[in-house]
């Protein structure tokens, strides 16, 4: 493993103690993981599956789209899929 030194915010440095603490495991194990995660979903370049969600439900001025969101977003993946 190579060394590295990182500066965290008080705040940061308080919360990943606490995580650690709860989780039992060392701030540098999920100072690794968190690494981990971007170094992965930068390298894979894909987008936030919150943001994917953006204008799913259809053209704007569908007035059924609040009650019917489910249908309208299930339609959007089966079409994905079928690709």
């Amino acid at each position: 493993m190579k060394r590295i030194r990182i500066l965290l915010s008080e705040e940061q440095d308080r919360r990943l103690e606490a995580l650690a603490r709860r989780l039992g495991m060392s701030r540098s194990t999920l100072v690794r993981e968190g690494v981990e995660s971007v170094l992965q979903r930068r390298q894979a370049d894909t987008p936030d599956a919150l943001l994917e969600l953006v204008g799913q439900a259809g053209r704007v001025g569908r007035r059924n789209v609040s009650r019917h969101h489910d249908d309208v977003l299930l339609v959007d993946v089966k079409s994905k899929r079928a690709r």
